[in-house]
């Protein structure tokens, strides 16, 4: 006959709290800071709350009953807020697209607040509990924390974002069926928005690109705070942990977005039996010519898919034969990057 000890052990040790993670020597907070650093260039403050964050919580300090984090990434187009939250979860889970990434601007409409906790009882769907939720993705496990990011959180219907009060309040999330819900208490909840871009993009365009330090940094920072909070309700806004400011991209950044650009081109060409080797002037001619501190990385990233991944796809087809490989070398003639064959090396 078992005892009652043994009977009521049996029967709630499901309901135990969890494990921490991993034990607090096993987190190296500089190697997460450096990862995160030389992927997301020229945001030094945003790097650094999101490991701190994530130190709060591999510590055990952040508060069990409510998400792990909740932060706000406010900033231009192409300055790294998604590109941040992608590499968060390259750094905490398996791969930069291992997350439950919500895409706000679809969920215009305020029936579309449904699609968070499903069809309410005696309408289609109801008993299926359909949801946009990844709910594997978002409770993690013992071992690693969930992930999801509210993209462009200011696009989606009002009613919709208030469907988030619960969640960023208490961490969890019951379903329209009553019997299902979703924990987000051991995930980190990131919310990016392009609130105030559009005035940050006025003084852009309205005089010479500048360095976003001192008194013009905080003028920019106080225009997308004002922004943001006159947009969320009082109630949204006092949920969230911590609003980080992201800053316009300047011309020092971009030379780093450029060769770094450069870097990942030569290491997909490497895969594939081609070595780019680019002149130490390609960088800073390619982000001289093609940088918009308006539209940021992206806009750097599509000139260069222009005026060097095309002339280096041009010189493959020129100079490679089937089952070779070829040296590419890539150098600035007359202010235009040109991309010439440095010899095949039979494969």
């Amino acid at each position: 006959m078992p005892y009652l000890t043994d009977m009521f052990h049996d029967q709630n040790g499901s309901r135990r709290p969890a494990p921490d993670p991993a034990p607090a020597t096993g987190f190296d907070r500089q190697a997460l800071a450096a990862r995160l650093g030389s992927a997301i260039l020229g945001q030094p403050a945003a790097v650094e709350a999101v490991v701190r964050a994530v130190t709060l919580a591999h510590v055990g300090a952040a508060d069990p009953h409510r998400p792990r984090a909740a932060i706000l990434l406010v900033g231009p187009t192409g300055v790294g807020k998604t590109e941040l939250v992608r590499q968060t979860a390259a750094a905490l889970r398996s791969g930069p697209d291992d997350l439950c990434r919500i895409d706000m601007n679809a969920l215009a409409q305020e029936h579309y607040a449904a699609s968070f906790t499903g069809a309410p009882p005696g309408y289609a769907g109801s008993k299926e509990s359909l949801t946009l939720f990844d709910k594997a993705t978002i409770e993690g496990d013992p071992y690693t924390p969930g992930l999801v990011l509210f993209d462009e959180i200011e696009k989606a219907d009002a009613t919709v974002i208030r469907a988030l009060l619960h969640v960023l309040d208490t961490g969890e999330l019951r379903l329209a069926n009553g019997k299902e819900r979703i924990s987000f208490r051991n995930s980190f909840v990131f919310l990016t928005s392009n609130l105030g871009s559009a005035q940050v993009a006025r003084r852009l365009r309205g005089g010479p690109l500048r360095r976003w330090r001192g008194t013009d940094r905080a003028s920019t920072h106080a225009i997308v705070r004002r922004a943001v909070e006159n947009f969320f309700d009082p109630e949204f806004f006092n949920r969230i942990d911590e609003t980080i400011v992201l800053d316009p991209l300047d011309t020092d950044t971009a030379v780093r977005v450029a060769a770094l650009e450069i870097d990942r081109l030569a290491a997909r060409l490497a895969r594939r039996g081609v070595r780019l080797r680019c002149d130490a002037t390609v960088a800073p001619a390619l982000a001289a010519c093609g940088f918009d501190p308006v539209y940021g990385a992206r806009g750097l990233r599509r000139h260069l898919r222009v005026f060097l991944a095309e002339p280096v796809a041009d010189a493959i087809l020129c100079h490679r034969t089937p089952g070779s490989e070829v040296t590419l070398c890539a150098r600035v003639v007359q202010g235009r990057v040109v991309v010439t064959a440095a010899g095949d090396v039979s494969g």
